[in-house]
Order: C-alpha cells, then structure tokens, then sequence
C-alpha cells in the first residue's frame, strides 16, 4: 500500500488551511498548524488545535507538509523550511494556480517529493474561524501528476483525501490552470464586473436587486488580493474571456439591432443542465501515471486505493468514477 502519514504539518491556517487542520484532527492524524498571522495561530490555538511557534518548528519531523499559505508568501516558506524538510517528506500544496508553484518548488527545494493539490471547495469568506472539518465531503481536489512526480506520494495523497470525503482527480499543472480559468477566474471577474455594472445603474436598481444579482455578484465578496492570486499570471483566463466577450458582444448587437437573446438563453440553458445531470460510473484503473491522467481529462476521479495481493504498486487496485456517455 502507499505510505501512510504520521505526523502531518499545515503551514498556513485560514480557509483551507484551516479547514484541512480541522478534518485531519477529526479524522485521527497526528498534525500541527502554523500562521504567521496572530490572529489566525491563536483562533487555532483557542479551538484546542495543535500550533506551533514557527514554520521550522511544525515540518521538524513531519512526514507530510501541506503549504496552504497565499501564493506570494509561498517561496519564502519554502526557503525557510527547507532545512528542516526530510529527503522522504511530501510536500502538496492547496494554491489554486499549479504551475507558479510548481516553479517555485523547483527552484528552492529542488528534488523534493512534491505532489500540487487544489481543492476545489473554498467559499467567499476567509480566516479560520469560516473553516469547517467537513468542507472537503465530497468535493473535487485537483492532484496534479507530472512526469516527474513521486507516483508512491501521489497515491498516499490520493488515499488521505479519499480519507477526508474528497475526489482526488488526477490532472498536470498546466491543465489543471487551464481548466481552472475557466471555472473559478472567469466566474470571478464577471462577478466584480457584475457589481460594479449594478453599482452603475444607481439607488433604484440596487434596491431592485434581488436573487439574479446576489448570487451573480456573491463572489465578489472575496477578498481581493486572493482573487488577483487566483487570476493573475493564468494565460488560460485569457482564452476564457475571449469566449466570454465573444457571447456578450454578439447579443449585444443582436439585441443593438432590436433582436432577442434568447439563442443565448437557450444555449446557456442546455449547457448548464447538462452538466447538472451528467451521469457517472464506477470504473477501475492501472497505477499508471498517464493512465491517471486521461482518466482526469475525462471528467473522473479516485474513489479509493485498495491492496489485492502484496505491498508492489503493482498491487494495487484503483477505484474512480467517470462520467458515462
């Protein structure tokens, strides 16, 4: 079977961090937290939560580091705790962007046993304290797996987030950023564009705002330095924009020319409800990485690792679903 993790460390404990804190505890792992932020180490503390006094103090020792801190934060932790990261220890990391990270684990820790994670289960409010054990239960979490990563740290990342009621779905750096431009930094920037465009239209029409705008605006709560992170530096968002701009303008001068949105309505419609009611299946899969990969490309993830016969990778037997078509 793949490693398991004893001792767990999480650097960085608002949202996610957080979160992750709460559901390994909850699930009988031996883990520590550490935030630089006062606030955020003593709402850990206070909530009967191990946390230690610095970033080299939590990974001593750990076999398991996860960096949840803010993208521009994370090449200085890694600098600080690279002396103190074991040869065998596993690194994963929470951002929402792959490939800035796994550059910057390349460059200061070079070698590493690094797998990048993404879980796609964060709300539009930040800190601690809006943390919650069960935020993962039955959540996508993007596992990224190149050419070059540790496949044995991979499957144990694969079984402890199957442990915490994740989807682990195996995805690389650049198509899982990609993807994500799409579904989380398009959705971002027409939700600002949305409420500055509500703001626009005076008194009248914000106290007219009803379920269309709150919840078409409703991420524009997020903190905006997180948004930039999640936005900036993504060449896929670029491509999604323009697919976006290309629908809004063309209904624009249909409707310039006293014409009706509705091929754009029912457009949108199909899509939206197709992908409500896609239907899955069980499907079992090789311990192989490319394997692994399209079975991502195409909509799937990791239900479970089981042992058949003996230790070997070969061994094993991975469990997914997939969308069936």
């Amino acid at each position: 079977m793949p490693d398991s993790f004893d001792r767990i460390a999480v650097l960085g404990l608002g949202l996610i961090g957080g979160s992750i804190l709460r559901a390994l505890a909850r699930g009988g792992y031996v883990v520590s937290g550490y935030d630089p932020a006062p606030a955020e180490a003593s709402a850990a503390r206070g909530a009967g939560y191990t946390v230690a006094a610095s970033a080299p103090e939590a990974v001593a020792g750990a076999d398991l580091i996860v960096l949840a801190m803010p993208l521009p934060r994370l090449e200085a932790a890694l600098v600080e705790i690279g002396p103190w990261v074991a040869p065998n220890t596993v690194l994963t990391d929470v951002g929402t962007l792959k490939v800035p990270v796994l550059q910057a684990v390349r460059r200061r820790l070079p070698g590493a046993r690094f797998v990048g994670g993404h879980p796609l289960a964060g709300t539009e409010e930040s800190g601690f304290l809006a943390g919650h054990p069960l935020l993962f239960r039955d959540a996508p979490w993007a596992l990224a797996l190149e050419p070059d990563t540790d496949l044995q740290a991979w499957l144990s990342l694969a079984v402890l987030l199957c442990d915490l009621g994740a989807r682990p779905v195996p995805t690389t750096a650049v198509e899982q950023d990609v993807a994500i431009a799409r579904v989380i930094g398009l959705p971002h920037m027409l939700a600002e564009a949305l409420a500055l465009t509500g703001l626009r239209g005076g008194e009248l029409g914000l106290s007219l705002a009803a379920g269309s705008y709150t919840s078409g605006s409703r991420v524009a709560r997020t903190r905006p330095d997180l948004v930039a992170t999640w936005c900036d530096g993504n060449p896929g968002l670029v491509a999604a924009l323009d697919d976006a701009i290309a629908w809004l303008t063309s209904s624009r001068d249909v409707l310039a020319g006293g014409g009706s949105v509705r091929s754009l309505a029912e457009a949108g419609h199909r899509a939206r409800m197709e992908w409500e009611h896609r239907e899955f299946g069980p499907v079992d899969l090789p311990v192989d990485a490319e394997a692994l990969r399209q079975h991502g490309r195409d909509g799937g993830w990791i239900t479970a690792v089981v042992e058949k016969d003996g230790p070997d990778l070969g061994e094993l037997r991975l469990l997914g679903m997939r969308p069936v078509r």
